[in-house]
């Protein structure tokens, strides 16, 4: 399959290359890694995402190039599209314009919902992350990444192993994440930057959010919820709230954790997540979400309260399935 991609990047002259919308450290990640690799083959690259790249990732060696998908014209064609880290083509969001009927599109995934929508598609659900999966590719097709490089694909395998502490953490990674330390990747930075280096605004958010922190289920399923008054009283955007669904797991006895996030009055995004026995990807998947068995993500079409009540529904089933 690394032969295969490798020969579509050989003849692609004008390549796009796009992540999903709501991008986290591994879809930003690896998208600025694989756009510098391109480059320095010689292609004409563009970096697109349907969604505002997260504070904490600004740090990234070439982040200024991920550009806004409507910013782009709105003839833009391209013969090549690599997707990175993107389970369905809707998950691109309006991102989805960009692959045009003539365009080659290369899926590079780890979900184990992939809908493998590309022309050719490489799905490792045994990796960590995609940064894992490009990294290989590298080393396979004789990239050797600079530091900036090596600094962009160890964010995406830390932020997508949740610190290197999901099931999905491997001795493989580990070695990975050691020859980019090597490749001058700086740990200490990407940690304080990704984890330590919240904004005021940030923080007033969490702490907004976890006053109003709920437990069901005997202590087994933690709750929490963030309304658009929270996000506009603290003074933040909403983006600002990745990774806050992390904190649902820092509690002794809780088994499945879930952050409902206000959209509009019809729609709430919810992510979840879970300790072992409990694949919160299928319970996305009601909803035409996805993502791992321990992280997953959805849109529930229904405004914040109705969406509470029908998920708590959801999560109190898995809760007592898993007993």
């Amino acid at each position: 399959m690394k032969d295969r991609i490798r020969e579509i990047v050989d003849r692609g002259r004008k390549v796009i290359v796009v992540s999903h919308i709501d991008p986290d450290g591994d879809a930003v990640g690896t998208e600025l890694a694989f756009g510098a690799y391109l480059a320095d083959l010689g292609k004409e690259v563009h970096l697109a995402l349907d969604s505002q790249v997260p504070e904490k990732y600004l740090f990234l060696q070439g982040v200024e190039r991920i550009m806004r998908v409507d910013s782009l014209p709105a003839d833009f064609t391209a013969d090549t599209a690599i997707v990175l880290e993107c389970p369905s083509r809707d998950r691109l969001g309006r991102a989805t314009r960009l692959l045009g009927r003539d365009t080659v599109v290369v899926s590079i995934d780890h979900h184990r919902g992939s809908t493998e929508f590309g022309d050719v598609n490489w799905v490792d659900i045994e990796a960590s992350s995609v940064g894992e999966m490009v990294y290989e590719y590298f080393r396979h097709v004789g990239y050797r990444p600079n530091a900036g490089v090596a600094e962009q694909l160890y964010t995406a395998v830390l932020t997508d192993t949740g610190r290197f502490r999901y099931a999905s953490t491997s001795a493989r990674t580990m070695a990975i994440a050691g020859e980019l330390i090597a490749a001058g990747a700086d740990p200490r930075r990407v940690c304080d930057h990704v984890y330590y280096n919240l904004q005021p605004s940030t923080m007033k958010l969490m702490g907004k959010v976890l006053n109003g922190i709920e437990f069901l289920g005997d202590g087994r399923i933690c709750l929490m919820t963030m309304t658009n008054d929270m996000v506009r009283q603290a003074g933040a955007l909403h983006s600002e709230s990745d990774g806050l669904v992390d904190y649902t797991l820092f509690n002794q006895g809780v088994q499945i954790g879930a952050l409902l996030k206000e959209v509009d009055a019809a729609h709430t995004k919810v992510s979840l997540r879970s300790n072992n026995g409990v694949d919160v990807a299928a319970i996305a998947a009601v909803y035409g979400g996805g993502g791992h068995f321990n992280a997953a993500g959805c849109t529930i079409p229904l405004p914040l309260g109705n969406a509470k009540a029908e998920l708590v529904r959801r999560l109190s089933e898995a809760n007592d399935d898993a007993q």
